[in-house]
Formats: structure tokens, sequence, C-alpha cells
């Protein structure tokens, strides 16, 4: 069988666990701070209402971070369900981001 190793584990669910840490530092960093400009860089054209795109976008975000957690965590049950699970994560939150900017963005 599969030798469950600490280096087997990272080798499988290292990019999911990578979009995890990267999506919670960047959620929460718009949740806590209300900081857009971390994600939409500098110099951008204001937003309808800042607070809410910060409020919205760091819970999506989180929302995607548990997904690729999930992901990771499918990989080791099975790698088809752990792609389909993360491709309709995915489409969802295109959507509701898509949403979020037409209701709050510029």
């Amino acid at each position: 069988g599969k030798n469950m190793t600490v280096e087997y584990f990272l080798e499988q669910a290292g990019i999911p666990l990578l979009m995890f840490v990267i999506c919670m530092y960047y959620g929460l960093r718009l949740l806590i701070l209300g900081d857009v400009s971390a994600i939409r860089g500098k110099n951008k054209e204001p937003l309808k209402d800042e607070q809410s795109y910060a409020k919205e976008g760091g819970k999506l975000l989180l929302f995607f971070g548990v997904a690729t957690l999930v992901m990771g965590i499918l990989i080791f049950i099975n790698l088809y369900v752990a792609v389909a699970e993360i491709i309709v994560c995915t489409l969802i939150l295109g959507v509701l981001w898509k949403r979020m900017n037409a209701k709050y963005g510029a």
C-alpha cells in the first residue's frame, strides 16, 4: 500500500494546502483589516462600497480556502471527486465574485 508519510501527504496535498493558506491570509486580511488594495492592487478606481466589498470578498476567499482544504482531503479518497469539487467551487466563487463586484465594485 501507499506509505502515508508527511512527505507523501505534502506531495499529494501540497498545492491545495498552499492555496488554503493563501486564501485564508487574504480572506482574513480583507475581513479584519478591510484591505481591498491587497487583492485589487494600487491605483484602482474607487469602489462603490469598500467595506461591503472587503467583507464579501473576505468571506468568499475563506469559502474558497475551505474548498481547497476539502480538495486536499478528497485527493486521498478519490482524485476525480477532488477535481470535480474544486471545479464546482471555482465556478461558484467566480459567479459570486462577479456578483459582488457588480454590487460593490467600481
